[in-house]
């Protein structure tokens, strides 16, 4: 047998199986042949590869796959992995190539397509157990990318002092995912002997400043929590001085804050104070709706405008001019009342926070806690 028939045996496979009148349940299936490969593992290949290419990768393939055709594809797709790690190169490629050697493919190169290809119906747990066996990184890496497993990834590129593939995968999910940056920080601190290092810190550091990805507490600790870590003084100076300004900035603009609602607090007090205790003298001549002189029945509200009785007509015992304004103030009141119930909603963010004290802060700020019922009138 020479890769000519191999093909060829391929092809008639195929062919049998696209007969209108083939039957699908007796479809021969590819593993009682490929024993007779078993001492020409590139014959093997060529095969493998041709039936896959011509069975199973067709893009107007629409016919639904019996229970063992897709058991012979999930071997088929293995098989032909294993082949390609084992450096196993199939004729086929010699035979049809047109390409310079410098451009040719090696087979792990083709495994390692073969793993990225969307396409590729491949058992998940074998596949990595031959990558591992065989030392292909790479491919447990392409793994990790199909199952969407990033902290994974990122576990394989530390164990394998990875920087540059590091730096690029935080950069695609770091935001994303700020716990990358943890693992990221505690490797880097643990191995400041490492070429670009340093830079790599740095770039970790900015990116976390710049999208507040954690607090600075929690990147300390990151940093520091190993016995053996690396990290100097120097190394995270920038960080900690930029922190410690915009921390100072943030007390200044809060002090100012509190000064302003203390002023506006106060003038309200006095407001609320005049209004339950000193008498409060109507000075209004015209009415505030059709600007006539006012005259006997008219109505007025503490508000300071007056009205005509029969301007005011059915509307009620809010006055018109204010009454926007009070349905807004009593909206946000009503959600608050709201908001009080909402336990769950507030453990939540607060779980979700590296500032706990902040969510607390802001949740008493809308007085959810001691909120004094609305009285309906």
């Amino acid at each position: 047998m020479d890769v000519r028939a191999a093909a060829a045996t391929a092809d008639e496979m195929h062919d049998d199986m696209s007969a209108p009148y083939a039957d699908t349940t007796s479809l021969l299936s590819m593993r009682r042949i490929q024993h007779l490969f078993a001492d020409q593992p590139t014959w093997l290949a060529a095969f493998l590869e041709r039936i896959i290419t011509r069975r199973w990768l067709p893009s107007d393939s629409s016919r639904e796959l019996i229970a063992e055709e897709d058991s012979d594809m999930k071997s088929a797709w293995n098989t032909l992995l294993e082949l390609y790690l084992c450096s196993v190169e199939s004729p086929l490629h010699e035979l049809n190539s047109s390409s310079s050697p410098s451009e040719k493919q090696t087979p792990k190169e083709r495994a390692l397509n073969l793993l990225r290809n969307p396409r590729t119906n491949i058992d998940w747990e074998r596949a990595y157990v031959l990558c591992a066996s065989n030392g292909f990184t790479e491919g447990i890496a392409a793994l990790y990318e199909q199952r969407g497993d990033i902290a994974a990834l990122l576990d394989l590129y530390i164990e394998h002092d990875s920087l540059p593939s590091m730096r690029r995968l935080l950069d695609e999910h770091g935001e994303s995912q700020p716990d990358l940056y943890i693992k990221a920080l505690h490797y880097l601190a643990r191995n400041p002997q490492l070429a670009d290092n340093e830079e790599l810190l740095a770039d970790c550091l900015s990116t976390i400043e710049k999208h507040n990805l954690m607090s600075p507490l929690r990147v300390l600790q990151a940093l520091g929590d190993s016995e053996q870590s690396g990290v100097t003084l120097g190394m995270v100076r920038g960080y900690i001085m930029r922190q410690i300004n915009a921390t100072s900035k943030r007390i200044e603009d809060n002090k100012a804050a509190i000064a302003s609602y203390t002023s506006e607090f106060k003038v309200h007090s006095e407001k609320m104070d005049a209004l339950k205790n000193k008498p409060i003298v109507f000075q209004s001549t015209k009415c505030t709706s059709c600007m006539a002189p006012l005259d006997l029945p008219s109505v007025h509200f503490l508000c300071k405008h007056s009205y005509h009785q029969r301007c005011l007509g059915d509307i009620g015992d809010s006055c018109p001019r204010c009454q926007a304004e009070n349905q807004k103030l009593e909206d946000q009141r009503r959600a608050q009342e709201i908001s009080a119930k909402q336990h769950d909603a507030f453990f939540d963010k607060l779980h979700h926070s590296d500032e706990g004290f902040d969510v607390i802060a802001s949740w008493f700020a809308k007085s959810p806690f001691a909120f004094t019922k609305l009285i309906d009138q």
